[in-house]
């Protein structure tokens, strides 16, 4: 009997002992899974805000882009109105000097473009010339091209007729409304460019002269295909 109770005893301290571990297992357990569960919710905070942050980057790249077109877009708008201005104020001072000296009609010189032409020192050249004053009768004038530059540093001021594999170096104009003028210049090995130089010499009465300087560009763009010169009374 003694023994039956001993045994009795021994599975019970056992049995106790058993369910004391798992009660003492799941407690250092709980703060492991409290820890887990906050992880959990810290990486998905994270998670969002990252998602968040990949959202503003987005936007802002965006943002960046319409700046950039909107800077370029107005940078572009100014350059033409500065152009448009630089043609008015230049439209002005033609008709004032029309004025002073008692004329009937002027010729101003518009569009001069210059570009490569493929081969080394050959430029392609085009301008027009149109009258200024609407009503004026059909219009007579001779325009010569020049090419101003520097020979061992001495200034020249060179027709183009005297330039091999230039010209033309004079034109005849007559029309009513413009004419468009192209050409070739050919500038020598040993010439620096300075400058194209368009004077016009009138035919018809009352119609006064008029000359312009066009810079030489330090890169001449290529030259776009021109189109057809103008009729005359065109």
């Amino acid at each position: 009997m003694a023994r039956l109770v001993g045994v009795s005893l021994v599975l019970v301290a056992i049995m106790a002992a058993f369910f004391a571990g798992v009660y003492l297992g799941r407690e250092e357990a709980r703060p492991l899974t409290v820890l887990a569960d906050s992880l959990m919710r810290e990486n998905l905070d994270l998670n969002a805000q990252l998602s968040a942050l990949r959202a503003d980057k987005a936007a802002l790249e965006r943002s960046q882009r319409l700046d950039q077109e909107t800077l370029l877009s107005a940078q572009e708008g100014l350059k033409k109105e500065q152009e448009g201005r630089l043609v008015l104020e230049k439209d002005l001072a033609a008709i004032k000097r029309l004025i002073r000296q008692g004329g009937g009609g002027i010729l101003r010189i518009q569009d001069f473009s210059l570009g490569a032409a493929g081969e080394d020192g050959l430029f392609e050249y085009h301008f027009t010339v149109r009258q200024l004053i609407p009503d004026y009768p059909e219009s007579q004038a001779k325009a010569a091209i020049k090419l101003v530059g520097k020979r061992k540093e001495k200034a020249v001021n060179l027709a183009l007729d005297r330039l091999p594999d230039s010209g033309p170096g004079s034109v005849d104009l007559k029309f009513k409304h413009f004419q468009q003028i192209d050409g070739k210049i050919k500038v020598p090995a040993d010439l620096d460019p300075d400058a194209v130089v368009i004077d016009i010499q009138p035919i018809s009465k009352m119609l006064i002269p008029t000359s312009e300087s066009f810079p030489w560009p330090a890169m001449p763009e290529s030259h776009p295909e021109a189109p057809a010169e103008a009729e005359p009374g065109g």
